[in-house]
């Protein structure tokens, strides 16, 4: 049974958020507490390496295609405009930078998109036609001997990762090893001198080795 200070983390966190670690825990509060507090380390921990992959994979997608089409704002350019939802997405990330005093210039708006969207160009684009229109011609460039769909495939993985711990959601229930290695691998396709700076310095494989100690109270947690 949980004590009154128990109690009142719980009552913090909410019952109802709580739940999954709870149950994922047996019932027990003590360690389910531990396990949340986990969840969040690695989460901060993951954080870094989706970071990278993010900004690199942005990067090297957007100077493929303004190498491809002459012109940093290669989305202005008729026939290189994404399909209906990514010009919404520019479009809006436009706005955006204007309601705030900010410069909309192509880098600026590169930096505004989100994940999704340039994991977007990595899809069959539906009427956009993405093969015809990026793959074939420029991404595949970026990335030798990978096929379009199982990249997509492997970064929608990353995507929903990302979004989990940018929304905090629980991740500790996921494969985290291997989010990790998946994290690592597709880094390395854009930019491989930073995935090999996260293989020597990550905390990843630390904190994820720190589950079992944490939650049997051999270590303590860490906010």
């Amino acid at each position: 049974m949980a004590n009154s200070g128990e109690e009142q983390l719980v009552e913090a966190i909410s019952p109802e958020r709580f739940q999954p670690f709870l149950e994922e825990c047996r019932g027990d509060v003590v360690v389910a507490l531990r396990l949340y507090a986990w969840d969040a380390e690695a989460a901060r921990a993951l954080h870094s390496p989706l970071r990278d992959l993010e900004v690199s994979l942005r990067n090297r997608i957007h100077r493929q295609l303004t190498g491809k089409f002459g012109r940093s704002d290669w989305w202005n350019l008729p026939r290189a405009q994404p399909n209906r939802w990514a010009m919404e997405d520019i479009r809006d990330a436009e706005a955006r930078l204007v309601r705030k005093g900010n410069s909309t210039a192509p880098c600026d708006v590169v930096a505004t998109l989100s994940f999704g969207f340039w994991v977007g160009l990595l899809s069959r684009g539906g009427h956009g036609n993405y093969d015809m229109k990026y793959w074939n011609p420029a991404l595949r460039h970026c990335f030798k001997g990978v096929r379009r769909q199982d990249l997509h495939d492997r970064l929608e993985i990353m995507r929903t990762l990302r979004n989990r711990i940018a929304h905090h959601e629980r991740v500790s229930h996921r494969h985290l090893e291997e989010d990790f290695r998946t994290a690592i691998e597709l880094t390395a396709l854009v930019a491989p001198a930073l995935a090999a700076r996260h293989e020597k310095y990550s905390q990843v494989p630390a904190v994820l080795a720190r589950r079992a100690r944490i939650l049997s109270g051999e270590e303590e947690i860490v906010l």
